[in-house]
């Protein structure tokens, strides 16, 4: 179809790519250029222009793959006019990666139970297209938000679904195995833990910019370490998890939160209540700069409750354990799930759920 104006494409590339640098973000991105997506997409929408729609979202998708976006309710409506445009033309693999990557963003700010449909309609969507592979990967996505749920069976039958269609030589091999090495930190398996992450590790360095990955298996190897009863090992671990993400600029403050909280959560356990307390306040101003990131957001205000508890602060405890449960109300969360990984998790010697 024909536009009723042109679209000015260089200046929305411009944007996109300021947005996506590393070294800047979004929420450095001044106003008036948002203003501008703003008003291409209202007219899009209003010209039923479903290719340039979709056009329009594929120049933010570093920016989608990243952690930032979900604070930002101008791309979230992007995203969902995209996915629309791609129903309309009937485009079933557009469709596919546009749900895939929904369901990412989805699942990383903690709305686990509506990423599991996102990714599942991905993974079928992905099978009538012929592409086998990509359909595994969303498959894959399901484990992850089971898990998340507490409900560990169904986690382990997809990976293991997973890991049997993926040759031995495949470093995304490396992905499975680590969720696999969450499970069984879940149970209380940590030296089975550990050696899975190792493995993984040996996958992931393989991959093609594997910075994020390992960064992401090495705080949790850090956490396994340390509640082994190797904390100097332990912090080393954590530190470098730390410092690989610090070379990325502002692109995934999520990781480097959840980093900061691992080892805060180290330095809780030897009694280093002060430094850990400053882990979780760099952790918070981290994660509050993109947007509603509850799932990570309640286990920082979970560790502080248990630091004040431990301080004798009674006042500041109640409180932050009531933010906890806050947060998991906003994320649809029951309470008795919460006590439940609690409390396994803590007898078990396995730390704090994720």
């Amino acid at each position: 179809m024909t536009l009723s104006a042109p679209v000015d494409w260089s200046a929305l590339e411009e944007l996109a790519a300021r947005a996506a640098d590393p070294a800047q973000g979004p929420g450095h991105v001044p106003g008036t250029a948002w203003r501008q997506l703003a008003q291409t997409l209202d007219r899009l929408e209003a010209e039923r222009a479903w290719i340039e729609i979709v056009r329009l979202r594929r120049l933010f998708t570093p920016l989608f793959a990243r952690d930032t976006m979900g604070g930002f309710p101008l791309l979230l409506r992007l995203d969902e006019a995209a996915i629309g445009a791609a129903r309309q033309m009937g485009d079933k693999r557009t469709l596919a990666s546009l749900l895939g990557a929904q369901g990412h963003n989805l699942h990383r700010q903690g709305y686990h139970q509506e990423a599991i449909g996102v990714f599942e309609e991905s993974a079928a969507l992905y099978r009538e297209a012929s592409e086998s592979f990509s359909s595994l990967k969303s498959y894959y996505m399901t484990a992850l938000c089971h898990r998340a749920l507490d409900r560990r069976r169904q986690a382990l039958q997809v990976l293991e679904e997973i890991l049997a269609q993926v040759p031995a030589d495949d470093p995304w091999r490396g992905n499975p195995l680590q969720v696999q090495a969450w499970l069984a930190q879940d149970e209380g398996q940590l030296a089975e833990a550990e050696r899975l992450l190792r493995q993984a590790l040996v996958y992931q360095r393989q991959t093609k910019d594997p910075d994020i990955l390992v960064a992401g298996t090495l705080a949790d190897l850090g956490e396994i370490q340390g509640l082994l009863d190797r904390p100097d090992e332990a912090e080393q671990t954590l530190q470098e998890s730390i410092a690989i993400l610090a070379r990325h600029g502002g692109q995934y403050e999520r990781q480097a939160a959840r980093s900061r909280l691992k080892l805060a959560e180290l330095l809780m356990r030897q009694k280093r209540y002060e430094e850990a307390l400053s882990r979780l306040d760099e952790a918070d101003d981290l994660i509050r700069l993109y947007g509603h990131y509850y799932d990570l957001m309640w286990r920082i205000e979970l560790a502080r409750a248990l630091i004040f508890l431990r301080l004798g602060q009674a006042r500041n405890a109640a409180r932050k354990f009531r933010t906890t449960l806050r947060y998991r109300r906003e994320l649809e969360l029951p309470l008795g799930l919460l006590m439940r990984q609690l409390l396994r998790r803590l007898v078990q010697g396995s730390g704090l759920p994720r």
